[in-house]
């Protein structure tokens, strides 16, 4: 948000295309809302834990790769 606000100081009628990640605070504050990247961090632990469980009884298991789907926020920034 420091960067951000800077360059909006710094070169206010250069254009800046921002994006930021879990849907923070923050991107309401400034003049122009950010636009983010809002993680379902309830799914996310979730699945640490069943995939801790798996690891804890089958230790012998390969590491998977795990994709969740997120939700892209758009606002003012992009």
């Amino acid at each position: 948000m420091q960067l951000i606000l800077l360059n909006q100081r710094a070169n206010p009628k250069q254009k800046l295309l921002t994006i930021s990640f879990n849907d923070t605070d923050c991107a309401y504050h400034l003049s122009t809302l950010l636009s983010t990247y809002k993680q379902p961090l309830i799914s996310i632990a979730l699945i640490a834990g069943e995939t801790l469980i798996q690891r804890i009884h089958n230790p012998t298991l390969s590491i998977p790769t795990i994709y969740v789907n997120g939700e892209l926020v758009v606002r003012a920034s992009s």
